[in-house]
């Protein structure tokens, strides 16, 4: 390991500050919420569009395009408002005090209408119980329909079978009947009634293959519709099971959202109270702050290299102007800094400034090691 990286270990092992050590989980906190409100306002649409259409059934676009801005105006309003709360929570610590208890009830209220609009929205977009049923419908109608057509194809057949038969008798009976009025004993008297009897019997085998014929399309039939309600229901458990994971998803999807805002608030107060409690508890530091603040006086926007530093008096009037109050001996060890860093040259009582702001705010932060 080389000695770089061995000081780079340590200092990632040393105590960090707050805003140091979570800088980057706030960031990744905020873009979640971020995607978490586009997240919520694509759920939800389900539900508001399917509202709106109701009443708008002509104009779908319109529809739409309410929906979306009532809802990214709701999760706006909801995350500006859960950002207040959620610091005078932080500078209050309680939900109830005056300041902070009209905060929490619209919090509550912004945040129930939308995960109730993220969570039914889900359980919309998701539910597909009703295209399940029609798509098993239309197949089983389908089916039915095929089979049916090839039915009667078979049954026109056999159809046009028996009444060629029935000609055939009518013809035979008649000849029949005229061979029996004129010669009764004749052969072919007895071949007509034969091939007669041949005829009937084929046309009730006919009629009976068209009876097996219909019971066998009919029994095909309920054994695909009894299929197709079993492809059904298992279908329906699955997209049962896919509606329960998007209801859980809209509610992490809403957690997050809230989680986001608040860490966000959480961090800039935890920052701001460990950089409070420095300035108010390390003497180097707030040296480097009221001097650094001194530099902000000094320098204007007209200011150049070289120029007349005012006198002590006057800078100290200057700073209670913009209301910081510091002792003429502030001033002093100020001004002796100042000289001894090279920023301020003096030329006998006077003193002339000759390093730019920059720099010489550079100067300052590397003179009392500030990060």
């Amino acid at each position: 390991m080389k000695l770089n990286d061995f000081k780079k270990l340590e200092e990632s092992m040393g105590e960090q500050d707050f805003n140091k050590s979570y800088k980057n989980i706030n960031i990744v906190m905020f873009y979640l919420s971020i995607f978490g409100h586009v997240a919520s306002i694509f759920l939800a649409y389900f539900l508001l569009y399917k509202i709106i259409s109701g009443a708008v059934t002509n104009n779908p676009i319109a529809s739409g395009g309410a929906s979306i801005i009532l809802l990214s105006g709701l999760e706006l309003l909801k995350r500006e408002i859960f950002d207040k709360f959620s610091l005078q929570q932080l500078k209050f610590g309680s939900l109830i005090k005056k300041d902070v208890l009209p905060l929490t009830i619209v919090s509550v209220l912004l945040i129930s209408i939308s995960f109730y609009a993220t969570l039914h929205g889900a359980s919309e977009f998701s539910s597909k119980s009703k295209e399940i049923e029609q798509k098993i419908v239309t197949n089983v109608k389908t089916y039915e329909d095929s089979l049916n057509l090839d039915l009667r194809r078979k049954t026109d057949s056999l159809d046009k079978i028996i009444l060629d038969n029935k000609a055939k008798i009518d013809l035979k009976d008649k000849e029949g009947t005229e061979l029996a009025s004129t010669n009764p004993y004749s052969p072919r008297l007895r071949d007509l009634r034969t091939q007669v009897a041949d005829l009937r019997t084929e046309n009730k085998e006919t009629e009976t293959k068209k009876k097996e014929l219909k019971t066998e399309v009919e029994t095909i039939i309920k054994d695909f519709k009894s299929k197709s309600k079993e492809e059904e229901s298992v279908k329906k458990t699955e997209n049962k099971d896919n509606t329960f994971f998007f209801v859980i998803l809209s509610t992490l999807i809403e957690l997050i959202i809230l989680v986001g805002v608040y860490f966000n608030e959480y961090y800039k107060w935890r920052s701001y109270q460990e950089f409070k409690k420095k300035l108010d508890k390390d003497a180097n530091f707030q040296k480097w702050y009221n001097y650094n603040a001194i530099l902000e006086v000094l320098f204007t926007n007209d200011t150049k290299i070289n120029d007349k530093l005012p006198s002590s008096k006057s800078i100290q009037d200057l700073c209670k102007v913009n209301g910081f109050i510091l002792l003429n001996k502030d001033i002093l060890d100020f001004m002796k800094l100042m000289v001894s860093l090279n920023i301020v040259k003096a030329s006998g009582s006077s003193k002339y400034i000759c390093k730019s702001k920059d720099s010489a705010q550079e100067v300052l932060k590397n003179h009392f090691k500030i990060d």
